[in-house]
């Protein structure tokens, strides 16, 4: 996921977008939070101060007002661009942003960690890194098996590259 998040402000920039607002419970497991560390590592790399205010990183389960939270995040720090970092929060983030009368992408492009994109669904198609997770997944069972026949062996951090989906929800800033 760090080298998604790399990729999201990476094109978010790309397009003009400084003023990014990351959304995302950081603290339901150990990869949302890696997903937070590489979009501030990123923003950091770009020049821009993460402020951790301004953004909805809160424990959703101790703050069930959270979309309340990120409405007055929303009006207050008006963002131009949202990256919603976990895949069941993008819908009801996108369905906030239309009842506050944000139009995506016109007035605020929108980039979601989606496992896939929801089909018969009102939503549009969303840009977004096209996550490898059956490749992952065998990648992992194979490093789990190997550090188990090498226990003593140094520890290693894996970065796995994905593509990245242009979608309906992002437009250069104007």
């Amino acid at each position: 996921m760090y080298e998604a998040a790399f990729q999201a402000v990476a094109h978010l920039r790309s397009l003009g977008h400084t003023n990014l607002m990351y959304v995302g419970d950081i603290h339901v497991q150990r990869g949302f939070a890696l997903r937070w560390h590489a979009f501030c590592q990123a923003m950091s790399e770009a020049g821009t101060t993460v402020d951790p205010h301004h953004h909805s990183i809160s424990a959703r389960k101790s703050r069930p007002d959270w979309l309340e939270e990120l409405k007055e995040k929303l009006l207050l720090y008006k963002p131009t661009a949202i990256i919603c970092g976990i895949d069941g929060e993008a819908a009801p983030v996108y369905r906030l942003c239309i009842e506050l009368g944000l139009r995506i992408p016109e007035d605020l492009s929108f980039v979601a960690f989606l496992n896939e994109q929801p089909m018969h669904s009102p939503m549009p198609l969303f840009t977004r890194p096209l996550l490898p997770i059956r490749e992952t997944g065998y990648r992992a069972a194979d490093r789990m098996l190997w550090r188990m026949a090498n226990p003593s062996l140094p520890f290693e951090h894996i970065r796995i590259q994905c593509d990245f989906f242009n979608g309906e929800t992002t437009r250069k800033l104007e």
